[in-house]
């Protein structure tokens, strides 16, 4: 996904997302993605991280987050101190480049003219879901193994929903 354009909320361009640089050249070194420099969002752990590495990429991610609003920074590092089994149901912590992934998506958002914050949650499967809601219409956007997904929900004139998703 590339360009998406999303009636109401306007165009969103991914394509020049970059990874936070450290974060992803460390996962990248150490095994961690199997990611290509250009691609975001794509792939996952091809194994387990030693305990020290994984921490050190979250630590760094929370680091980056600096630039963001006081409330976005205490839940990136909410989520980045999330652990095995979380709910009680055995849910998995927030995958470091998942984690680092979220970070430079609000960053460069938030450089826009307009941004609205977003609620974060993570996910069961170790992901994190953005989600932007107003009265009539709901975006959410999750990180998933192939990529992001994203969700629109709008209400119409006459109180149907009308859904739109883009992978």
């Amino acid at each position: 996904m590339n360009a998406i354009t999303i009636p109401s909320f306007g165009r969103a361009d991914f394509s020049s997302f970059s990874a936070l640089d450290q974060v992803k050249e460390a996962a990248r070194r150490f095994g961690l993605l199997m990611l290509e420099p250009s691609s975001v969002l794509k792939g996952g752990l091809r194994g387990h991280a030693p305990a020290g590495i994984a921490e050190s990429l979250r630590e760094a991610a929370v680091a980056a987050a600096a630039s963001l609003s006081t409330p976005l920074r205490q839940r990136i590092g909410e989520l980045a101190a999330l652990r095995e089994n979380w709910d009680g149901e055995g849910a998995k912590p927030v995958k470091p480049h998942v984690l680092a992934d979220v970070v430079e998506t609000l960053r460069r958002l938030s450089q826009q003219k307009v941004f609205h914050e977003p609620f974060l949650a993570p996910t069961f499967d170790g992901f994190v879901q953005m989600e932007w809601h107003d009265e009539k219409r709901w975006l959410d956007v999750e990180a998933t193994e192939k990529g992001l997904s994203a969700v629109v929900t709008m209400i119409g004139s006459q109180g149907e929903r009308h859904y739109y998703t883009a992978d």
